[in-house]
This record gives structure tokens, sequence and C-alpha cells, in this order.
């Protein structure tokens, strides 16, 4: 007989067993329950009826004149009130007759005599001072006790039944019991021991070791699922020796890339030209790949064409003819539209590039994409003799050394354009001091050179004298204004502390001024890093300069406060500074703009004013917290 579909998961079976074997003992505790209710109910019945039959007697008693009428009456009632109960029932207490034969009948003749025959009699008999009728009261009450014997006969009959229903009920629940033991030995125990056998047997090394699929329950796919791990596992064991060698070769190779790209990495990571850079990186990719050459390139976006960066392997004539390419004509150009590297057969295209190579010997090349961080900045090639096919890994690989070239090439870039930038900010302030001193000087020395000329055309000896006295001053003040200007431009700060510098500059400045400083300095701030060091002290430098040339000071004061600002403070006692001439010099590039210009660079602010009224002048430089780059 064909098992229905959801009848085959062990499951639903057994579910569907116990949800039976409940409901057989649901069942059979339900019905046992009624019965003992029911047999309850009769012998309260029984109870009820002879309790009546006692109560006839006892209002055949009270009819005596001795007794109060108002007994007889109480009585009366009671027994009308046992009756109702009796025939109505009460399933609480439980009280009932039985339901089968003539019970329900009889006790409806017994109270309808009551009412008619016996209750008057005795109404009578207690209004009328006579005796009762005995006989009556005694046939009545004898068919009261007939009625209990018959309903005590039936509880016998029904007693026995229960009996019966009870041993056939713990018959079927043995018998339900080995059934399911029975069930659970063929559907769980014997395929789990099986199972079991066979995990066994797998574990001690048997990998022949198979379960017999016997059913296609929850157990039986376990089984199927067993088999094919054995034989997955046969499978392995068998080809080990195979695959162990597979994935050595594939770690060596892995450990093998990875290496390679922390070489290239340190290469690149290392201060280098950009001709270094792709002259080292060609050589390497060649020596990696097995490449029979390697060519870089660089796009010129202004000539609109391809130049070759460096090369390797390549000929003098093949690098010649391949040394600049028309964008539009380029293998490059392919690269960038696909963003992803190009394999190129180079026997079958057309463009330039793959006919140089081609002539040369070479059949197939495989072109990547150098990127920078924004932009495609130019592309390199392997070039291969004989046909070859790259694998996904040295694919990535080499895909990872075009990222790491761009950005070592950008990197390379920003620090050229940072060199030339710094350059040209210090050839800007190098005009701006020799504006500020050397110029001038020239030219106050050039109208002193006419005044002499006049004199000497006039013979005016005086004059004469005077101009070659003013010349010789205004030479004297170039030399010195020269010599200051070599020593600030020769000032390098190497390893030595921000103090240490400051103290070197007043030491120069007493020796050429010889005006004396006094340096003082306060506060464990954060430590100035270089740049700011720098400009700090040339700010200094400067403002010390101004007091040799401007002020005619005797004495100088230099404070440092160093806390979460930076605050220098230069006080001399000269004439003090003319805030009209500040005003009127303030566009022109003069040693007040030169300070301005680099206290700008590291988010600093320089003050220049009047010490006191009677004279003096401050250079207030702050460099405050927001602006510090903590070292």
């Amino acid at each position: 007989m064909k098992i229905p579909k959801f009848f085959r998961s062990l499951s639903t079976r057994l579910l569907f067993l116990t949800l039976l074997w409940v409901s057989f003992i649901v069942s059979s505790i339900g019905w046992t329950m009624l019965l003992n209710w029911e047999l309850e109910a009769s012998a309260a019945a029984k109870f009820s009826i002879a309790e009546l039959r006692m109560q006839v007697y006892r209002s055949a008693y009270f009819t005596q004149p001795i007794f109060p009428e108002k007994l007889l009456d109480d009585e009366l009632t009671r027994v009308t009130n046992q009756f109702r109960v009796i025939r109505l029932g009460d399933a609480w207490q439980p009280l009932e007759l039985p339901r089968e034969g003539d019970f329900h009948t009889a006790l409806e003749t017994l109270e309808n005599r009551w009412k008619s025959e016996v209750e008057p009699m005795l109404i009578a008999s207690k209004e009328g001072g006579r005796q009762v009728d005995a006989e009556m009261v005694r046939v009545y009450t004898a068919e009261l006790t007939d009625l209990a014997d018959k309903i005590d006969a039936w509880r016998y009959d029904y007693l026995w039944q229960l009996r019966y229903l009870q041993i056939l009920l713990i018959v079927l629940a043995i018998g339900s019991l080995f059934t399911i033991m029975l069930l659970l030995l063929r559907w769980v125990i014997r395929p789990i021991g099986s199972l079991g056998e066979g995990i066994n047997r797998l574990s001690g090394g048997d990998l022949a070791a198979r379960v017999e699929v016997k059913s296609d329950d929850e157990i039986g796919r376990i089984a199927v699922g067993f088999n094919r791990m054995a034989d997955r596992l046969e499978d392995l064991y068998n080809n080990l020796e195979q695959k162990v060698a597979e994935k050595t070769a594939s770690v060596e190779e892995k450990n093998r890339h990875l290496a390679q790209l922390y070489e290239t990495t340190s290469f690149f990571s290392q201060q280098r030209s950009l001709e270094e850079l792709t002259d080292g990186f060609a050589e390497r990719v060649v020596r990696y790949t097995e490449a029979d050459a390697c060519l870089v390139t660089l796009v010129d976006q202004k000539a609109g064409c391809v130049d070759v960066a460096a090369s390797s392997g390549l000929t003098a004539e093949a690098l010649r003819e391949s040394s600049r390419i028309p964008w539009e004509d380029s293998i490059f150009r392919t690269v960038v539209q696909k963003n992803y590297p190009v394999r190129v057969d180079l026997k079958t295209d057309g463009r330039m590039l793959a006919r140089t190579l081609a002539r040369a010997g070479f059949t197939t090349a495989y072109c990547f994409n150098v990127r920078s961080v924004s932009e495609s900045i130019g592309s390199y090639m392997l070039i291969f003799r004989e046909e070859s096919q790259l694998s996904s890994q040295m694919t990535q690989l080499l895909e990872s050394f075009a990222m790491h070239l761009g950005v070592a090439i950008d990197n390379q870039r920003l620090i050229d354009r940072d060199r030339q930038y710094a350059v040209i900010q210090e050839r800007q302030l190098l005009a701006q001091g020799l504006h500020d001193s050397i110029a001038q000087a020239l030219s106050y020395l050039n109208l002193q050179v006419q005044f002499l000329s006049d004199a000497i055309r006039d013979k005016d000896e005086k004059l004469r004298d005077e101009s070659l006295e003013a010349i010789r001053t205004g030479v004297q003040e170039c030399y010195e204004d020269v010599r200051e200007l070599l020593l600030n431009f020769r000032e390098r700060l190497h390893n030595e502390g921000f103090l240490q510098g400051v103290r070197t500059v007043i030491d120069r400045f007493e020796g050429q001024a010889h005006i004396g400083v006094r340096l003082s300095s306060v506060g464990d701030g954060p430590k100035l890093t270089p740049r700011e060091k720098l400009q700090v002290i040339f700010i200094i430098q400067e403002a010390l300069s101004n007091v040799r040339k401007h002020a005619q000071a005797s004495s100088v004061k230099v404070s440092v406060r160093n806390e979460d600002d930076l605050t220098v403070e230069i006080v001399d006692d000269g004439v003090g500074i003319d805030q009209a001439v500040v005003e009127e010099r303030k566009s022109q590039h003069v040693g007040l703009s030169i300070m301005q210009e680099r206290a700008s660079r590291i988010g600093a602010v320089v003050t220049v004013e009047r010490a006191s009224p009677i004279g003096g002048t401050r250079v207030l430089l702050k460099l405050p917290a927001s602006a510090r780059q903590i070292s």
C-alpha cells in the first residue's frame, strides 16, 4: 500500500502517534469519570429515597395530638421538596436517577400517590385527631424501599460493567504501549543505531563505511548525507597528497606575491626621482612576471600624446619608434576607456605601438592603467615573445602595482611642486630683503655719487668731502646689510631647540649691533613644529634687524611665553616707530611686510606699535592654540 506523502515524514508520524495516544488516554479517563459520576449520582438518589422514607415516617409520627401542627407542616414541605430534588437531580452534588429503566416513572407514581393519598390522609388525621392509616403508610414506604432496592441492583450491574471497561482499558493501554515501542524501535531506534554504527566505523578509520537507506524520512535523509560525507572524505583522503601539493603551491604563490608587493611598496616609499621610480618599477615587474619586456608610459595632456617614461628589455630602435605616440592611436586610450587590464595580440592589432613591438619579435602584451588619486596618468605594458596567459591572482597583483605606481608618481610630482613653491617663496623673501636694505642703500649711494660729481665739477671741496664721507658710510652700511642677509639665509636650525635658536640669533645681533639683549622665557606649552620654529625665529631676526637699522636703541628685551598660545614680545628703548610712516609703507615689501607674511604662513599675528609715549617700539607675535600643530 502506498504511504501518503505527508506521512513519510518521521516527525509527522511521531506527532500523529503522540496525538492518537493522548486522545486514547483522554477519552479513557473521560469515559471512566462519566461512569463514576453516574454511580455517584445513583447512590445519592438511593440515599435521598431512603431519607424520603424516613421523612414519611416522621410525618405520620407528627400527626399525634401532642405535637404542634407546625411540625407536621414543615415535615410535609420537606417531603415535597425532597421529591422535587430527586426528580430534577443535581449535577454538582451529583444526584440523579439512572436514565435506563422505569425509575423516573416509578418516582412520578410515588410522588402522585403522595400528593393524592398519603399527604391528604396525614393532614386529615391531624385535623380530626384520629389515628393515621398505618397500613397505607407501611405500603407506601415499602414501595419507596423497593425503588431504592432497584436502584441498588442497577448500580451493582453498572459497577461490574465499569470494572470490565477498566480491565479493557488496561489491556488496550498495555497493547498500545507495546505498539508504540515497536514503532519507535522500527522508525527511530534501529535507524539511529545503524547510523551510529556507521559513524563509529568512519571515525575508526573505515572510510568505506556506509549506511543502508531504508526510508525517505528525516533519518533516511541523514543517512544519505552521511553516505555523501563518507564519499567526500574517502575522495579527499585518496587525493590528499595532490590537494596538499595544490594548496602548498597556492600558499607559496600568495606568499611570493605578498613579498613582491611588500618589496615594491618599500621601493616606492623611499625618496626617489621620477626616472628612478619608473626605471626601478619596470625592472621589478619584468623580474616578477618573467616577461620579456616592460614599457612604462605617461600621458602628456598638453601635447595630446603618450611619452615613454621607462622601459626594460626593448631595443634602442623599438624604444625610439615608440617614444612618442599620439593619444588617439595609443593602446593606453583603450585601457582608460575600459578601466581594466587589456590583453593585446600584437600580430593582429593595427595601432602604431603594436606594429612596432610585433616587428621586434613580440606576440602578446598586457596593458595596465596607472591612476593617481583623481585621474589616469599613464600605463605600463608587459610584453611577451611567446603566447602567455596571466592568472587571476597575478592580474590582481599587477593591478595593485599599477595603483602603487600611480600614487608614487603623483606624490613625487607633489613633492617637486612643493619644492618649487618653497623656492619661489624664499626668492620672494630674498627679493624683499634686498629691496629693504641693499636697494635702498644703493639708491642712497647713487644720489651721493651725483652730489660728488657736482662738487667735483663745481670745485666745491666742502660738498665733495661731505659726499665722500656719506658714500663711505653708505658703503659700510651696505656691507653690514649684505653680511646680515648672508647670515640670515645661511641660518639652519638643525636639531637645536627653539630657545637655543633664539639665543643664537640674539648672540649674532649683539655682535653686529653692540646692543645688549635680555631674553626671558616662561611656560611649558607644546613644542613648536619645525615649520613654526623656523618662521618665528625669522620674525625675531627681522625685528632685531629693524632695531639695528632704525631704532637707535641701547637695549632690547625679548620675552617668550609658551603656554596654550605662544607669545613673543620684542621691545627696544629707541626713538620709537612712527605710525604714519608705517601706514605710508604698508603696501611696500619692507621688513614689516616680511614679518606679516611669515606670520600668516603659520596662522600667527604680528603687531608693531610704540612701546610708550616717550619712545621705544614693541613687536608682538601671537600664535594661538587653534593654529598650533602639536608635534
